[in-house]
């Protein structure tokens, strides 16, 4: 299926660009050979590039505690930040799935114009065309009611029934995680397998 496809090309377009970020802005103060992970308040280590693919898997109504970077600080006399800031994380994310959900857009587009598909290819184009309006501006939706509950940022991926939710906040509480959870269940469906995180402020 196209939908498919394209869902697949994201995520690993996504991936490839996180990675790429974290390793041009960290490259010029990471030895040779060493690794740059992530830290929970100095207990557990996890992998430290942004797996896209993984934000939308997980136990549904998980709750993550942490999934903050930990990098290391640039030298004092360049005056360069080693770090890819959370904000632009973000906005890289949501630039990179708007232009492919553009270009979905435009294949049912192309099929709805097309001579030479069927009446019931055309009724699916358009109905998965307006799935696709409808999901975006659920997701914005729920963005902005996350933020106005005083965060700083938030991103909601959504695909198929897996929703992944992530606010930029130093620390988030069990309450906080619940309020997302219920308003992402309220907004997206009752029976949408939600994951909540968090990621810390740079």
């Amino acid at each position: 299926m196209v939908l498919k496809k394209q869902t697949v090309w994201l995520l690993t377009m996504l991936s490839l660009i996180i990675v790429l970020s974290v390793y041009y802005v960290t490259s010029p103060t990471v030895p040779g050979g060493d690794e740059i992970a992530f830290v929970d308040e100095g207990e557990e280590q996890q992998e430290s590039d942004i797996n896209i693919e993984e934000l939308l898997e997980g136990d549904a109504n998980e709750v993550v505690v942490n999934i903050s970077e930990e990098f290391d600080e640039a030298d004092e006399t360049d005056g360069m930040i080693s770090a890819i800031s959370t904000n632009e994380a973000f906005t890289t994310i949501r630039m990179e799935l708007q232009a492919s959900r553009d270009r979905m857009a435009e294949e049912f587009t192309n099929i709805r114009a097309s001579a030479d598909a069927s009446a019931e290819e055309k009724v699916e184009a358009h109905e998965r065309s307006m799935e696709l309006q409808r999901l975006a501006q659920k997701e914005s939706q729920l963005e902005t009611l996350i933020v106005a509950k005083g965060f700083s940022d938030a991103l909601v991926l959504a695909e198929d029934n897996k929703v992944r939710v992530i606010v930029q906040t130093d620390e988030l509480t069990a309450a906080q995680a619940t309020e997302i959870l219920n308003l992402t269940h309220t907004h997206l469906g009752a029976n949408s397998e939600v994951t909540v995180a968090h990621q810390a402020t740079k």
